[in-house]
């Protein structure tokens, strides 16, 4: 959910645009697929490398609607970035939107075409593992899921959980063995901030 509001938001900045219409090769290099980023500001043309496309192709086969972009700091991610422990990136980085069955997937690569990390949402929260349901249900007592986002990179696999129970919210990042990384949220009316620094590593 929190994905598609991200993707909302930027559709109406004109900040996507689809590379499955404009996609192909450079005339410049022809191992580079490119299209064209508007912004209200500006528009920057988007060369995605080969090895980057092929990486990204190899890793993702059933990807569809595929845009490709500059990362851009000014919008908002669908996830809250520093909770990845991801490293930083720029303007000159890759991010791809694209759909795997119907579900909203966001990948970062570095301008080198190093993967940095997946973002992908969870429409389906029985497919949870067994160890993130049991601490929703131990730890987050009379919590509904309302949004389920899964991160991976190289060290690890999370989920970013959003809750509700009444007026109390929730948000946590849960490793798929278990462990909560971090969790935010106000629960009757106080603000609750905890991270599990053995976790951040």
């Amino acid at each position: 959910m929190q994905i598609r509001n991200w993707m909302l938001a930027s559709a109406v900045i004109g900040v996507f645009a689809s590379c499955s219409n404009e996609a192909g090769s450079s005339k410049d290099n022809p191992d580079s697929t490119s299209t064209t980023t508007e912004t209200k500001k500006s528009t920057r043309h988007v060369e995605v490398p080969e090895a980057t496309r092929t990486s990204f192709e190899a890793k993702y086969p059933q990807a569809s609607d595929v845009t490709w972009n500059y990362h851009e700091p000014a919008i908002e991610a669908p996830i809250e970035w520093e909770w990845t422990s991801w490293p930083a990136v720029d303007t000159n980085d890759y991010v791809a939107n694209f759909k795997v069955n119907d579900d909203d997937y966001w990948v970062w690569y570095t301008y080198n075409g190093d993967w940095i990390g997946t973002v992908s949402e969870v429409s389906d929260y029985s497919s949870l593992p067994p160890a993130v349901n049991n601490v929703v249900k131990t730890q987050f007592p009379g919590f509904t899921i309302k949004s389920v986002d899964k991160e991976n990179d190289k060290n690890r696999t999370a989920y970013e959980i959003q809750m509700e129970n009444g007026e109390d919210k929730m948000k946590a990042l849960i490793a798929e063995d278990g462990t909560i990384i971090k969790k935010k949220g106000k629960v009757n009316g106080e603000k609750i901030k905890e991270k599990n620094k053995d976790s951040l590593k």
